[in-house]
Parts: structure tokens; sequence; C-alpha cells
């Protein structure tokens, strides 16, 4: 994974998703997995640095098998280019798929966690309010407020997959 891309894969995979991943069986995500296509770029130690691609629920770090999908390898882009490129495929999933019943939790989170050049890109806004999301949504602003005050109380990120593969095979 690239390191520029990492703040918006973990965007994306602490965010609710519309099918918890976790009910599915592993057969199921590697057949919702075939074909995919990734993004990335040749690193300096002859690697290849994903910076799009891995937002869809199949997405395993630990398991994918490259030679079975599409890979398009970029050979130069700037880090405001791959962090761009990672911020707007997350986005464009993001926002296609969220739970009704979480809209208000996700413009929350949107608004704390995305860089503001990217809302500013998507909503042309620099933060997202509740008559903007309505707009968008289709859930009206009373509905958003209601959703906010029965889950009025801080979002904590859920620890990245990172950090659960490090702690899962840690000595």
């Amino acid at each position: 994974m690239h390191p520029n891309a990492k703040p918006a894969f973990d965007f994306f995979f602490n965010h609710t998703h519309l099918f918890c991943r976790s009910r599915l069986n592993a057969s199921t995500l590697q057949m919702l997995n075939q074909n995919q296509t990734f993004y990335g770029i040749r690193t300096q130690e002859n690697e290849i640095a994903l910076f799009s691609g891995y937002e869809f629920i199949g997405f395993d770090l630990a398991n994918i098998e490259f030679t079975q999908h599409n890979v398009i390898i970029f050979s130069s882009l700037t880090d405001e280019e791959i962090i761009q490129l990672a911020w707007i495929a997350t986005l464009h999933v993001v926002l296609t798929s969220p739970p009704t019943k979480h809209l208000e939790e996700l413009r929350r989170v949107i608004n704390n966690l995305v860089p503001t050049d990217y809302i500013n890109l998507v909503f042309k806004k620099i933060k997202i309010s509740q008559r903007t999301w309505s707009e968008f949504n289709g859930v009206s602003r009373d509905g958003l407020a209601k959703q906010n005050q029965s889950t009025n109380k801080p979002t904590e990120l859920q620890i990245s997959i990172f950090e659960r593969l490090e702690n899962e095979y840690a000595g």
C-alpha cells in the first residue's frame, strides 16, 4: 500500500458499509474479488505500491493474488496525484454505499477525516452541512438531525487493518 494512500485506505475500511464483510464467507469474498483492477506505482525498491483498487468489500491485503487481477502501474505520479486518486476512488465508493441509518454519522466522519481539498472537490464546500448532505442523499435535514440526536456521541475510529494484522502476527 502506498503510504500516501493509507489515510484514504484506513478511512474506507473504518467506515460503516451497507454490507457487513464479516458475514460473508471466504469463497463469496473471493468471487466478489474476481477481476478487480488495482492501481499502483513502482517504488524505488522495484515493488508495486497500491493507491487504488482496494475500495471493495472483498479486498484482503493479506490474501490477495495479484496474478488473478488487472494491475495498472503508473510510471510516474506526484505524491499529490496519488493522494487525490486514492481519496477520489474511496469517496466514489463510500458515497454510493452508506446505510441510510448511518448517513449523519458518515457526514460527521467525512468532515472530520477527509482532507478539506477533497470535500471541496466533491461538494464545492469546505465542510458538509446537514442541509447540503440532505440535498445529496434524499434524507431530510430533520431526519439527519434525529440521527444526530440518537448517536450524539463521538465517533471512535476502529483499529486500522495494518494494526490488526500487526497485532495478530506479532510474536
